[in-house]
């Protein structure tokens, strides 16, 4: 099966609409071939520019909770993000992208296993955080460990794409406590603002990665590595560490008058019990900075995780979206029309559906949820298919250009106004 075509469960048709174009015009009767081209082309025109009108009101929603946006232009309100999150989402849904539950997304132990890390998620100073993804398939993940001699074959729950939409409270939201953590979790992210971010090829149990207050934990195997010498090796010490003090006490106490002279054997043992101090100090820090070095280890393999997948952020992801819907509905509203077109008679939505899924299983190996009501809506719309009853049949190639030529010449008609 080719890469990138793999099929899931839902809606997405994850293949070029290139592809898919040349590949309806191929299975398309040679007389009407190089119109079935040519009403795919003008279809796919005019919904690029109604794309056009949906980018801008997007745009103008998310300008006054971008994190980049100046003083000016800034709103904090519930309303402004209630808004924005609405027309995010529909935009979401129109790309065919799902939205997954958040809570379902901590999976402490699955996340463990496939990426070695254990994650706990900080959510200090966040409205909420929302995850939305499409084009789920299975993919076998190999993981080695043991300097390579284990290896372990994972079945994981993949996820084409996966935005991220996180939503800050405004500074007078933002409690105390919440102050620390959120300051070393967002990092210069200003509250109020929202945070958005695509990332391609996730597994599900990889989402709590993409979590921005994501913190790697210490794993037990590390614990007993760290702790193991430090108990072996600083037993002895702390069990000389009070004789030694008292030794010290003692010569203090002689020094400031406060016993008789100092003998050269006291002072000595003085001298040796600083000594043991100062290699307890040492001990405990080589420990720390150990500790330290393992947390470092932890946060890049955090960060190599999602820092290649990541295709876009805040601005940039509208961009994405808009594209990536306009691409899904062009490819729904020209597998519906050839459904229809080939079939050369009346079809009901069960039947255009089956024809659809069939086309995309035998032409590209894909298993996809086709999404008939909105391939129905956008023809219905276009005037190319008519309706009688729950059955409907496609225009000629030839009459729709003429449809889709008097549309896209009405879209600019200023010469009227003169």
């Amino acid at each position: 099966m080719p890469e990138g075509t793999r099929g899931g469960e839902d809606g997405y048709i994850g293949v070029r609409k290139a592809d898919l174009i040349g590949a309806i015009v191929a299975a398309s009767p040679p007389a009407e071939a190089q119109a079935v081209g040519d009403v795919c082309t003008l279809l796919d025109a005019l919904l690029h520019h109604e794309a056009h009108a949906r980018l801008e009101a997007l745009k103008a929603l998310y300008d006054p909770l971008d994190p980049d946006a100046p003083p000016q232009r800034r709103n904090e309100s519930q309303a402004s993000l209630d808004a924005f999150e609405q027309a995010i989402g529909e935009a979401l849904a129109r790309a065919n992208f799902e939205e997954i539950d958040p809570g379902s997304v901590q999976t402490l132990e699955a996340t463990k296993v496939l990426t070695g890390l254990s994650i706990k998620p900080a959510s200090a100073g966040l409205r909420r955080i929302r995850y939305f993804a499409r084009g789920g398939h299975t993919e076998q993940i190999v993981r080695k460990s043991w300097f390579g001699l284990r290896r372990r074959v994972i079945d994981a729950r993949m996820l084409a794409d996966v935005v991220v939409v996180v939503s800050f409270k405004p500074e007078s939201e933002i409690a105390k406590r919440e102050r620390a953590a959120l300051a070393r979790m967002r990092r210069g992210m200003r509250p109020g603002a929202s945070l958005m971010k695509h990332f391609r090829g996730v597994a599900t149990a990889e989402l709590v990665t993409l979590h921005p207050g994501a913190t790697p934990s210490m794993r037990p195997r590390d614990q007993v590595f760290l702790a193991g010498p430090a108990v072996i090796a600083g037993a002895p010490v702390l069990l000389n560490l009070w004789p030694a003090l008292t030794v010290i006490f003692a010569v203090i106490a002689a020094y400031f008058g406060a016993q008789g002279a100092i003998e050269e054997s006291e002072l000595k043992r003085a001298l040796a019990a600083i000594s043991g101090l100062v290699a307890v100090g040492a001990f405990v820090m080589r420990q720390r900075l150990k500790y330290e070095a393992q947390s470092l280890r932890y946060q890049k393999q955090l960060a190599d995780t999602i820092y290649f997948r990541n295709l876009a952020n805040n601005a940039g992801v509208i961009d994405l979206l808009i594209g990536a819907g306009e691409e899904q509905d062009a490819k729904e509203a020209l597998l519906a029309y050839w459904a229809l077109r080939q079939a050369d008679k009346s079809l009901s939505k069960a039947e255009i559906d089956r024809a659809a899924e069939s086309f995309l299983r035998e032409r590209f190996g894909m298993d996809i949820n086709f999404d008939i009501q909105d391939a129905l809506a956008k023809l219905e719309r276009m005037a190319l298919v008519a309706r009688e009853g729950e059955s409907y049949s496609a225009l000629p190639p030839a009459e729709a250009l003429v449809r889709l030529d008097a549309a896209w010449d009405g879209l600019f008609n200023f010469s009227a106004r003169r």
